[in-house]
């Protein structure tokens, strides 16, 4: 479906054959959609997908940033529950996640989040093989997608810290 803006410029701009930079992000609750506004709001990409489970939610969110898009040098916001929008992606930006549950230690949590991300990013990476991934979640999970995932605790760089897990 397309949005407004571009039924009124679709005669008046060539399509480009690609996005030159796309962002991903997966999870549109409230840090989700904090990250996508930051985004547009600083003209960091000219594409940005929207992935979540929840398809109501996701179609809402998508719709009010469609509405702000005139005011958005971004010409492209697109969603769904299928990570094939996800493609060609530079950066992936994941805040999909459990929350913490009453009586739940925090390695509890981790674990819950791993088994999550496990689901997520394999697939994230066959569609942006060479992507960035951003992985903000709680308890804060680093990732590296190079490393096979049964690889965990795993630390992208020196400059990295993670944080340990209280109970």
């Amino acid at each position: 479906m397309a949005t407004v803006k571009e039924q009124l410029i679709e005669n008046l701009v060539a399509d480009e054959k690609g996005s030159q930079c796309k962002i991903t992000i997966v999870g549109v609750g409230s840090v989700g959609m904090a990250c996508a506004i930051s985004i547009l709001l600083k003209d960091l990409a000219d594409e940005l997908a929207l992935v979540d489970v929840s398809t109501d939610k996701l179609k809402g969110e998508t719709m009010d940033l469609q509405h702000g898009s005139l005011f958005f040098s971004t010409s492209k916001i697109i969603s769904g529950k299928d990570y094939s929008v996800s493609a060609n992606s530079k950066l992936v930006i994941i805040t999909a996640g459990a929350r913490q549950q009453e009586g739940e230690s925090r390695l509890a949590l981790v674990q819950r989040n791993v088994n999550i991300m496990k689901s997520i990013i394999p697939t994230i990476v066959r569609y942006s093989p060479d992507c960035n991934l951003l992985i903000v979640s709680n308890p804060g999970i680093i990732w590296n997608k190079r490393r096979n995932i049964s690889q965990y605790p795993l630390h992208l760089e020196s400059e990295w810290c993670l944080r340990c897990c209280e109970n």
